[in-house]
């Protein structure tokens, strides 16, 4: 009871500050998810444009980096998370087409406060720090969650990165603490450490470097899709030859049931097995295991087998964001 007690105290200091979304890849089908690129990228490039001339209407562009970080705040009112992010709200009110799986159908419908509290808590079914509506875009169904990682933590990836000049590897290692703690892996959070989450994260890093692109794409310069906006005559111009489109980032790593997640108790990993047990026995027709397709957890991570700059161990960028283990429980000071 002591334990538990302290549990629950910690909870209270810091609940304010837990912010975490999960995603369920496994109850219905692929098929079942409407493709939403269109409305996603059409949204995202009629916002940019909209910032854009807000800005300019209330001063002007130069090259400095002040400049650019009151380009990048600006933006945050389109891209970023639940609490202000246009895109986002636009997912998860329904003005972009999704399709929302209730908590307590899904295959953490046993999930109880001692696997993750956001998730087994009462009343989680009715919160937006629990189970976000899937989307699709281009193949790839993710969970709007994945959108707001991008925006959100990729972000402060970008600025930690290239704006503060810090080294990549200790970058990705505070992302992975924050999924550890606040961001879902931990039994105060959802109790569910996604691997998912990082690749958004750092996928959302590069999206933030092509809005202006003045460094090469972290992946390679084939990847180099911007500059989405430039700043011609001392305005800010959306690039019309280079839009937004979000193919650029979401692909299967985002995914829980490829990417796959590990847990933060030995009691939440059993209920999930059990849960795609059953649902196993039920459409026998569908693999329910992770990752449901080695092939092509194997194919995606090609793209991130790129040394990263700086390393001594020469560790590559899917080192950090790909799950190759399978569903386990989580190692909070040994996972990479």
């Amino acid at each position: 009871m002591k334990i538990l007690s302290a549990v629950f105290s910690l909870f209270f200091v810091f609940g304010s500050n837990l912010k975490a979304a999960e995603a369920d890849h496994y109850t219905i089908g692929d098929a079942q998810v409407a493709d939403v690129t269109s409305q996603v990228n059409a949204m995202a490039n009629d916002g940019l444009q909209q910032k854009l001339d807000e800005l300019n209407g209330s001063g002007t562009c130069d090259s400095s980096q002040q400049s650019e970080e009151r380009l990048y705040e600006a933006l945050t009112d389109i891209f970023s998370n639940h609490k202000k992010g246009q895109l986002i709200n636009a997912v998860r009110d329904g003005r972009i087409e999704r399709t929302v799986i209730p908590l307590d159908q899904s295959i953490y419908h046993e999930w109880s406060i001692f696997n993750g509290f956001l998730l087994g808590r009462n009343g989680a079914g009715k919160s937006p720090l629990a189970l976000f509506p899937l989307i699709k875009v281009g193949d790839v169904v993710i969970g709007g969650d994945k959108l707001e990682h991008m925006f959100g933590m990729g972000l402060r990836y970008f600025k930690k990165h290239y704006l503060e000049g810090k080294a990549l590897v200790p970058v990705l290692k505070g992302g992975i603490f924050s999924e550890k703690t606040f961001l879902g892996g931990n039994m105060l959070a959802t109790g569910i450490f996604s691997y998912a989450d990082l690749a958004a994260n750092f996928n959302g890093m590069r999206f933030w470097n092509h809005m202006l692109q003045k460094r090469d794409d972290v992946l390679g310069k084939q990847y180099n899709v911007g500059p989405y906006v430039l700043c011609k005559e001392g305005k800010w111009t959306r690039n019309q030859e280079k839009p937004i489109d979000f193919t650029n980032y979401v692909d299967e790593t985002m995914q829980e049931s490829t990417n796959c997640s590990k847990f933060a108790t030995r009691g939440g990993l059993e209920k999930f097995k059990q849960a795609l047990a059953e649902l196993q026995t039920k459409t026998p027709e569908r693999a329910f295991s992770c990752p449901t397709s080695q092939d092509t957890l194997d194919r995606v991570a090609k793209k991130y087998e790129v040394e990263i700059q700086g390393d001594s161990r020469g560790s590559t960028a899917g080192h950090w964001i790909i799950n190759r283990d399978g569903n386990e429980k989580v190692s909070y000071f040994n996972e990479f």
